[in-house]
Formats: structure tokens, C-alpha cells, sequence
């Protein structure tokens, strides 16, 4: 360390720079090739989002497929369904009083229920065919990867767009509380890339949890053996826990080498600056 310290002392502020980032991307490898085993899932993980699709279904399989979703749709029905019901709570709220229900009230709110449960039974029966109809291909198919990526996606969206929204808050809050007499501009933007990490590592660790909530529901849905069934789930989770892995720490390596590098080359500067003083 007082090498390097040494080393960038004696540097350009441009050159003080990338030797900086250098530094830091030594070590970071370093840190990889002493952990082989995270370094190794981490690489595995990633080799499963990328090259991972599923076993290729044949033709009169997918042709089958493809007519049994088309038969198990009932999304029209679900539908109607769901208008009732809204229709029918929106009755209910506008009939009933603060603290009371009439009879009135009372018609709406069974109306509501029966509803409800119309719509229930209509989603039950839907999942119910739609499974028998993944059962047909399996869950190591094709079809399963490309579910389960979508899933992964949507959850990761969310995260990202979670983390986004409360990014923007903060630097809005931050403006109104900056006052140039109190701290420098660099100790607030410091301060806002710290809160910044932070969110998006909240959302999207948040995304990974809901993410491996529903993938559950998306494997059971295909009608698997036991086996089967742990090793697409594993390999899912893996690859999700990787990629999330991945974006986080490309986060936090691009952060800290900026502020690497921002900081040996203003110590570079300062240096060069106090020997010009000191020059006659």
C-alpha cells in the first residue's frame, strides 16, 4: 500500500488516475483468485443465463403446446369476471355508510362475494389446464427457461425501477438541504452516489427475494419429478443470484474507481500545485 501511495505521489494527475483504477483492478482480482469456489459458482451462474435454453421441443409437441394454452385461456371470462367484481365493490363503497351497512350495502357486498369467488374459480381452472398443458413438455424445456427468464426480468425491472425512484427523491431532498457554506459540492455528490449504491442494492436484492418467491409457482406449474425439479430450481437461483451479483458489483467498481481516480488525481494536482509555490 505505501507503494502505491508512493507510486501515485510521484504521477501526473492523468497518469495518477489509471494508476488508481489499476490498482484497484488488481485487487479486486486478487480478491477472485483467493476465493475460487464464490469466483466459480459466480462464473457458473452466469454461463447458465447466457447459454441456458432449455431442451428444444419437437414439432408436434409444440404444435400441441401451442393449441392446449389456446384451449386453457380463459382471459376473456377472467375478464368479465373481474369487472364484476369491481363493479360490485364500487357499489358497495358508494351504499354503505361510515360505520354501518345496510340492507342495500348488504346485497352489494354478497354480490361482491359471489363475484369474487366466480373469479377465483375461473383463475383456479386456468392454472389447472395451463399446468397439464406444461406438464406435456417439461420443465427443463424450452418453454420453462423462457418462462423463467421472463420472470427473473419483470422482478428485475421492478427492482431497478424501485431503486430509480427513490434515487430521484434523494437527490431532490439532498438539493434542498445542500447549502454551499456548510459542505462542498464534492461531500454531497459523495454522499448521494453512497445513497445511490445503496438503493439499487435494496431493490435489487428485494428483486432477487421475489424472484425466487414465484419460481416455485413457475416450476410446479410444469408438473415435475422431484429431481428435475431441484435441479431447475437450483440452476435458476444461481443464475439469478449471479446476474444480480454481476450488475451490483460493476455498481460498485465504477463508483469506487471514479472516486479512485478522482482522489489521486486531485492529490496529484495539489502536489504539483504547492511545488510551483515553492519554485522561486
Amino acid at each position: 500500500m505505501q507503494q502505491n501511495d508512493q507510486q501515485l505521489a510521484n504521477l501526473d494527475p492523468g497518469e495518477a488516475a489509471a494508476t488508481a483504477v489499476g490498482v484497484l483492478a488488481r485487487a479486486t482480482v486478487r480478491a477472485a483468485k483467493e476465493h475460487p469456489k464464490i469466483t466459480g459458482a459466480w462464473g457458473l451462474g452466469l454461463a447458465l443465463c447466457v447459454f441456458a435454453t432449455g431442451f428444444k421441443v419437437s414439432t408436434e409437441a409444440t404444435r400441441a403446446y401451442e393449441a392446449g394454452m389456446h384451449a386453457a385461456d380463459l382471459s376473456e371470462p377472467i375478464g368479465r369476471a373481474a369487472s364484476r367484481l369491481r363493479r360490485a365493490r364500487q357499489l358497495e363503497y358508494e351504499s354503505s355508510g361510515f360505520f354501518s351497512c345496510d340492507a342495500r350495502c348488504q346485497h352489494y357486498k354478497a354480490e361482491a362475494a359471489a363475484a369474487r369467488g366466480d373469479l377465483d374459480e375461473l383463475q383456479r381452472r386456468e392454472a389447472a389446464g395451463m399446468s397439464d398443458v406444461k406438464g406435456g413438455v417439461g420443465v427443463l424445456s424450452e418453454y420453462a427457461v423462457a418462462e423463467t427468464r421472463d420472470t427473473f426480468w419483470r422482478a428485475f425491472a421492478g427492482g431497478k425501477g424501485f431503486a430509480k425512484r427513490q434515487s430521484m427523491w434523494d437527490l431532490l431532498f439532498t438539493g434542498l438541504r445542500y447549502s454551499s457554506r456548510d459542505e462542498s459540492t464534492a461531500s454531497v455528490v459523495l454522499r448521494w452516489l453512497v445513497q445511490l449504491l445503496f438503493n439499487f442494492t435494496i431493490g435489487l436484492c428485494g428483486a432477487l427475494v421475489v424472484f425466487l418467491y414465484k419460481l416455485w409457482g413457475v416450476v410446479a406449474s410444469y408438473q415435475p419429478d422431484p429431481v428435475s425439479a431441484l435441479v431447475f430450481a437450483a440452476a435458476s437461483a444461481l443464475g439469478a443470484t449471479a446476474m444480480v451479483a454481476t450488475y451490483l458489483f460493476a455498481m460498485y467498481f465504477c463508483a469506487a474507481s471514479g472516486v479512485a481516480a478522482v482522489g489521486a488525481a486531485a492529490a496529484a494536482q495539489a502536489r504539483l500545485e504547492g511545488q510551483r509555490r515553492q519554485d522561486p
